[in-house]
């Protein structure tokens, strides 16, 4: 018996991805297993959680190491923050930008720290070339309007904030008595004197 032309269905095969694009597409897909099971995470559940076979994952990546070094990379990107910075309004009042710069840098280190125990990395994470200093160029243009506010340079007031959001972000640092973020920057502002 044959059907008429309307009933017939024809599947077009999807076409293959770009070994590029198909990298990304399966890291888009194991990064919250990774951020849920890190390195734990096994072969199979990568495959599970991309919807693909495990020879896949592998002819993508070449072994399981070199998708982690991919997911670190892609978690581990400052974009994210320095869109975070870029975000704060050069119209708000001094305070209230070191306050935000301070918890801008909080919440980086927390996720820093958690990606690191994650991936049961020992010593700190691999340095970006360059990345490293881009932040500062955003922070030097949030606080320029504020300039006749600063005993120090700019570049010296990030580097306190710096220091005071990684203390902070620490969690046995700050266990005990917490600080947000807002009295933070009243101490880097203010001072503890009269």
């Amino acid at each position: 018996m044959v059907l008429p032309e309307e009933f017939v269905v024809v599947r077009e095969r999807a076409r293959p991805l770009a070994p590029d694009d198909r990298r990304e597409a399966i890291l888009d897909a194991v990064l919250p297993l990774l951020m849920e099971r890190g390195r734990d995470a096994t072969s199979r559940e990568l495959a599970d959680a991309a919807g693909i076979a495990e020879g896949t994952v592998f002819r993508a990546f070449g072994d399981k190491e070199s998708l982690f070094a991919a997911a670190l990379d892609r978690l581990l990107d400052p974009e994210p923050f320095r869109a975070e910075l870029r975000r704060i309004p050069l119209d708000l009042p001094f305070e209230d930008k070191i306050a935000c710069v301070i918890e801008a840098l909080r919440t980086r280190f927390r996720e820093v720290f958690r990606i690191m125990q994650l991936f049961q990395m020992d010593g700190p994470p691999p340095r970006r070339e360059a990345a490293n200093e881009d932040w500062l160029d955003i922070v030097r243009e949030l606080l320029q309007p504020d300039l006749a506010h600063l005993g120090v340079p700019i570049d010296t007031v990030a580097w306190y904030l710096r220091l005071v959001a990684f203390g902070a972000s620490i969690e046995p640092f700050n266990h005990f008595r917490r600080f947000d973020s807002a009295e933070l920057a009243t101490i880097v502002v203010h001072g503890v004197a009269f």
